[in-house]
């Protein structure tokens, strides 16, 4: 899974490939249509040779966006924008040191300050290495493929839990 900082990487290195595509062929149509410099009337070349670096931007950014799944927002952006970070959305949980009595709908059971299972995830306890958990600056938009299998994921760096995401909720921030 990917960080929201590696998806700003990803975002302005595929931002500046594409520009990079387009100037490029944008600087050959240039030079075959007779190359002139300057800005002195509104010619057909000049037209011609502003399409070809919008389709060659375009298509590179559509080309770029299916190989390295970069949400559009962080892609267009050259990578200014990222989604928010599992952390942000995880919604705090109990720690418990046994499940007895307990009347909430998701807590994770501690033993010796060391998380060892979810309660709320299936009928019974789900151990700590069977459960779905995450890191916490695991990018929003790189749960989507645990939310497939899953109704929760637990949101945790280590020995810290920083809570857990529905389902629903990561449904509602997605469509917002």
């Amino acid at each position: 899974m990917r960080t929201a900082k590696e998806l700003r990487i990803a975002g302005l290195i595929a931002y500046i490939a594409a520009l990079a595509v387009g100037l490029l062929l944008s600087l050959v149509v240039h030079l075959l249509l007779g190359g002139r410099m300057g800005w002195e009337d509104f010619d057909l070349p000049g037209l011609v040779e502003g399409l070809a670096f919008l389709v060659a931007f375009s298509g590179g950014l559509v080309v770029a966006k299916r190989s390295i799944r970069v949400p559009c927002g962080t892609l267009l952006s050259a990578g200014l924008f990222a989604p928010p970070t599992a952390r942000a959305l995880a919604e705090a949980v109990p720690r418990l040191d046994s499940p007895a009595g307990f009347e909430g709908r998701w807590a994770v059971i501690v033993e010796e300050g060391r998380p060892v299972g979810v309660l709320g995830l299936a009928e019974q306890i789900v151990p700590w290495d069977d459960a779905p958990v995450v890191a916490g600056a695991v990018a929003l938009t790189e749960l989507a493929p645990l939310f497939w299998q899953n109704d929760a994921v637990v949101v945790a760096d280590g020995d810290e839990v920083h809570g857990v995401i529905t389902r629903e909720r990561y449904l509602r921030k997605v469509a917002s």
